[in-house]
């Protein structure tokens, strides 16, 4: 007779999958500085925190208690609030050049607005692209592709503005889970590296 299994916990395997490409990026940023990697280190306290995430949640079936709420490796909730996206539910690549975006657009002083907006250009291969230009005019030379822009439009991180040119800027729920991200400690293995 086969013991059945409980249904997988999406929260808890979307905490396990961000936890696994923590890991990795952060071991490649150390290889690229030539610091000391630990990845196996990683791996086992990752595993050792999985390990008990489940034996709780089995002793709190046995006992009849819901689980407690699952929480974010920064310890935030991961259902978001009203006013502003948990920073995990970012998908990861795009969350990637959100971060490079508002690091550029805001900086770390928790601003309010920026002047800042991203610009429409072409590739040399003739495909869509966009390119952030900074408060002082300055055009940054990588340029995001339309996708990426395409996915923060769609979560309400960015907007299109209305402009006689193809215009897209920060909105104020965007700005707001910029400035969450950063009340809550603003450490990402990307801080390591290059910004845009």
């Amino acid at each position: 007779m086969k013991r059945s299994r409980s249904p997988v916990n999406d929260v808890r395997k979307r905490l396990f999958r961000e936890t696994a490409r923590d890991i990795l990026s952060t071991a490649k940023v150390k290889r690229q500085f030539g610091e000391a990697v630990d990845t196996a280190g990683a791996i086992a306290r990752a595993m050792q925190q999985a390990y008990r995430l489940g034996f709780d949640d089995a002793v709190n079936q046995a006992a009849g208690s819901s689980p407690p709420p699952t929480e974010s490796p920064e310890g935030a909730p991961l259902d978001p609030a009203e006013d502003a996206m948990e920073w995990a539910r970012i998908p990861p690549r795009t969350r990637s050049t959100f971060w490079r975006i508002c690091l550029a657009a805001l900086g770390r002083d928790r601003r309010t607005s920026t002047p800042s907006y991203l610009e429409m250009t072409l590739k040399p291969n003739g495909s869509m692209a966009w390119q952030l230009v900074a408060p002082d005019r300055h055009a940054y030379e990588r340029v995001v592709g339309d996708g990426t822009i395409v996915t923060l439009v769609r979560l309400g991180l960015l907007q299109h503005a209305l402009t006689e040119d193809p215009q897209v800027t920060l909105t104020d729920y965007g700005i707001r889970t910029w400035n969450r991200f950063l009340e809550r400690g603003g450490q990402w293995s990307e801080d390591l590296v290059e910004k845009l």
